[in-house]
């Protein structure tokens, strides 16, 4: 595109040149001898009128201003009478037709030169403008004659010879600037085509990446002109399309990730519903069904077996709905927070105690003396104890928990390892989700609902803190952060 512009603006402008040198050269071979032979039939007439009016008696004054005549304008003049003997003459004796030797009273006097008339033109003062040739040499002049009432003949001319050799030499050296002004505006036109097609080319560019949505390249701007002011403007127009763009695009991610994250919550939201009408369902048909038996009046060492079992599971309905009301709680993104210094070392190794008391597991809290974090004692328990009851119901007997911390620049990791088994990367990135348990095949009697671990998220994605999970040798462990 760059290298089109420029060559059709350098080769336009440059044939304007050209035609303009050719139109000069024509002129000067068809129209400038013309010019010249115009030129000096005006200066003879002019001339030979001016001379004719002066006293031919007045030697002094008529010599300074024909010899003047000669040297300005190469004219040869005489003044003769109208028996053809010379009064005054430019020639001197070379130009001479032939010597009278008759002195007489006159004592030399020289006789002018004929010449034989070419062609004749009267002018309306009465004088004659003359192209004629002499016969001795064959030279041709342009001569204008004007005779006063005393018989004397003033003629003024010049060779055309001479003419045509000035109109030549005139030519030639007019010839001559014009190519150099040709070659010297080649040179001009060159710079000029480059520096003026360099702006547009770039704006042609510039808005072409723009119709594709690409708003990074720039006009380079060196002047202040109309153009420099439009590429200024397209400069503009990028940079506020851009800005305009990528607010689109924040706007149409933002409005992505809400429609996203909203069909997940209804997702969730659904699966919540059915998870949580799951495990309401059993529970509530036994207690349907054992107190239906009761009110059939069974017997008495029956009716003792019937009423625990309806408190059981009524029990368990009710710690299903703390659990999600809790779940519910965290989920209200920090309400009811208090930050607090807390002693991890003492909590973490006092719940570990307490939640293994009486199963065969070796618990361990390296935490060392004094460690602290800045957290909601609240949540700090509840994260601990989803741990650590996830940990031992995973670890069989003769296994093994672990609870260390490891710091993190500003932040402390804890980390809760058991020896149970792996769990299995596929289904990794679901242990967080509620109702959610990895067994293909739940154990009512263990009393857990799958929350536990949900509630861990809410309550760290409330911190704006991390948690996480990961396989390791002999065992998974599982860690969350919290502040300093």
């Amino acid at each position: 595109m760059n290298r089109k512009l420029w060559i059709n603006l350098f080769i336009k402008v440059a044939a304007v040149f050209a035609v303009f040198v050719v139109v000069i050269i024509l002129a000067n071979s068809t129209l400038l001898t013309a010019y010249f032979t115009h030129k000096e039939k005006n200066l003879l007439i002019e001339h030979s009128a001016s001379l004719s009016a002066l006293d031919p008696n007045d030697t002094e004054n008529l010599g300074e201003i024909i010899e003047g005549l000669a040297d300005s304008y190469n004219f040869d003049v005489d003044i003769y009478t109208d028996s053809g003997r010379i009064i005054y003459t430019t020639r001197g004796g070379k130009m001479m037709d032939f010597i009278n030797s008759g002195l007489g009273d006159h004592g030399f006097a020289p006789n002018r030169e004929r010449l034989v008339t070419v062609k004749r033109q009267t002018l309306a003062d009465g004088g004659v403008l003359e192209t004629a040739r002499s016969p001795v040499t064959g030279e041709e002049f342009l001569r204008c004659l004007r005779t006063s009432d005393q018989g004397i003949t003033t003629e003024l001319r010049i060779q055309t010879d001479i003419l045509k050799t000035s109109a030549r030499a005139a030519g030639e050296f007019i010839i001559i600037i014009a190519l150099i002004c040709f070659v010297g505006s080649l040179a001009w036109v060159f710079f000029f085509a480059r520096r003026f097609s360099r702006p547009i080319t770039q704006m042609s560019e510039t808005t072409e990446r723009m119709a594709e949505l690409d708003f990074s390249r720039k006009v380079e701007v060196e002047r202040e002109d109309e153009i420099g002011r439009l590429a200024h403007s397209v400069n503009d127009l990028s940079d506020r399309l851009d800005t305009a763009l990528r607010e689109l695009r924040e706007a149409n991610a933002q409005l992505q990730n809400e429609i996203e994250l909203e069909r997940r919550l209804d997702v969730m939201r659904r699966g919540f519903v059915a998870n949580v009408s799951h495990e309401l369902k059993t529970p509530l048909a036994i207690i349907s069904g054992y107190a239906e038996g009761l009110r059939l009046n069974i017997n008495s060492a029956s009716k003792e077996e019937y009423c625990d079992t309806i408190i059981d599971e009524a029990q368990r309905m009710d710690r299903l709905v703390k659990s999600i009301l809790e779940l519910s709680k965290y989920e209200a993104a920090g309400a009811g927070r208090q930050p607090q210094t807390i002693d991890i070392a003492a909590l973490a190794g006092e719940m570990l105690k307490r939640i293994t008391a009486g199963q065969s597991i070796t618990a361990t809290c390296e935490i060392a003396d004094g460690t602290t974090i800045t957290a909601d004692p609240a949540e700090t328990e509840q994260i601990l104890k989803s741990y650590i009851e996830n940990a031992a119901s995973h670890t069989g007997e003769g296994g093994n928990i672990r609870i260390w911390a490891e710091d993190e620049g500003d932040t402390r990791k804890i980390l809760v390892f058991n020896s149970g088994r792996p769990i299995d990367p596929e289904i990794m990135p679901r242990i967080w989700e509620s109702f959610f348990r990895g067994e293909t095949h739940h154990n009512r009697d263990e009393g857990r609902f799958g929350l536990g671990l949900s509630i861990v998220a809410a309550i760290i994605k409330g911190r704006g803190q991390r948690c996480g999970v990961y396989n390791t040798e002999g065992g998974v462990c599982f860690w969350f952060t919290a502040q300093k």
